[in-house]
């Protein structure tokens, strides 16, 4: 089962865009201009509605008895089967999110990046970029530059809320859903809205918020920027790295303990993938997009380019290389790769000293 079913994008896109060995799960490309709402939901496919379906039980007579305060979520389009409810779920269609969106920027300032659904419409998200943008200045004295984004994630599988959130994002390397919600809920920024009771005006609520976090992100802006003045050596993110890939925290003491237990208990197959995991890793800290290989913010960017671009173009076999695509895909959004993302922002965070 393919994680990304279908997407629109706009701008640059990461190696797994438009990957036609996925089946369904081929990015539209809608160039580098703005689009409308409309049209970035025609080509995400998110012109559906979800509605609510009564549930039923069999008995042994072979008579149906309908399920008190229990719905089915259905997609209308196909009639499939999202989740499932109570009585008291509110719905919230994909054409809302996009107004809503569309409500809160001024009028031709909002690009809508991507869009798209994921586990066959069990959730949605759209990624927005406002008019805001903002500069990280190397050592090298060369400025990268990040924009400002609003994520609205959508679950329509009767179990996750409404997620709103603004984000900064690069401008060479599109972070994606998993990472972005992560470090949201760690900052604070999150709106988490339920489906249930007036979803609009909670929205409103958020929206007005969110506009004040807008004008109050230099805390975040900061720490980003204290991440490329922290000088980091080739040996200092080999150490890190390993760190990050063993998915080791905590005093120094215990994590070396730990690294060691690693060497002496794994087998050499799996010292081998670690080695090259490494290896890659340690390239993209000296040669990913735009990095010069010698701060904490080289680092941060290298794991982030591991997990949303790695390359898959030594898989020869369509067919393989369309499942490692959806798998790499999963697992930069919502697996193993979005927490091992969040790890490193956080051993970052502590190497410079702006987490206790």
């Amino acid at each position: 089962m393919h994680n990304v079913e279908k997407m629109m994008f706009t701008g640059k896109k990461p190696w797994w865009y438009g990957n036609k060995s996925q089946g369904t799960a081929v990015g539209v490309d809608l160039g580098n201009g703005p689009v409308t709402s409309a049209e970035a939901i025609a080509a995400a496919g998110l012109d559906w509605d979800v509605d609510k379906s009564p549930a039923y039980i069999k008995n042994n007579e072979g008579e149906f008895t309908e399920v008190n305060n229990e719905k089915f979520l259905i997609r209308t389009s196909d009639q499939s089967i999202l989740g499932r409810c109570t009585d008291q779920y509110e719905l919230f269609q994909n054409r809302e999110a996009f107004t809503f969106l569309d409500s809160i920027v001024n009028e031709g300032d909002l690009l809508y990046h991507t869009a798209g659904s994921l586990e066959e419409g069990k959730r949605v998200w759209i990624l927005a970029q406002t008019p805001d943008s903002w500069q990280v200045r190397r050592m090298s004295g060369v400025n990268n530059t990040h924009h400002a984004f609003l994520l609205t994630a959508i679950g329509h599988d009767g179990k996750s809320s409404i997620n709103m959130m603004p984000t900064d994002i690069r401008a060479e390397c599109a972070n994606t859903v998993g990472y972005a919600e992560s470090i949201a809920q760690k900052q604070s920024l999150m709106f988490r809205i339920p489906h249930k009771g007036a979803i609009l005006e909670k929205l409103e609520l958020a929206a007005t918020a969110i506009e004040v976090m807008r004008g109050e992100t230099e805390e975040r802006r900061r720490i980003l920027q204290e991440f490329a003045n922290n000088s980091m050596s080739t040996d200092e993110f080999i150490d890190f790295a390993l760190e990050v890939f063993l998915n080791l925290d905590g005093p120094k003491s215990k994590v070396k303990k730990e690294v060691s237990l690693f060497y002496e208990e794994a087998g050499n197959r799996s010292q081998v993938m670690m080695k090259n995991k490494v290896e890659k890793a340690t390239d993209l800290f000296h040669n990913g997009f735009g990095n010069e290989g010698n701060s904490s913010y080289d680092a941060l960017q290298a794991f982030t380019e591991y997990f949303d671009h790695f390359d898959l173009n030594h898989v020869k076999d369509k067919i393989t290389k369309g499942k490692r695509a959806a798998k790499a895909v999963q697992n930069s959004w919502m697996g193993d790769g979005a927490a091992k993302k969040n790890l490193a922002y956080k051993k970052l965070a502590k190497r410079v000293k702006v987490l206790s």
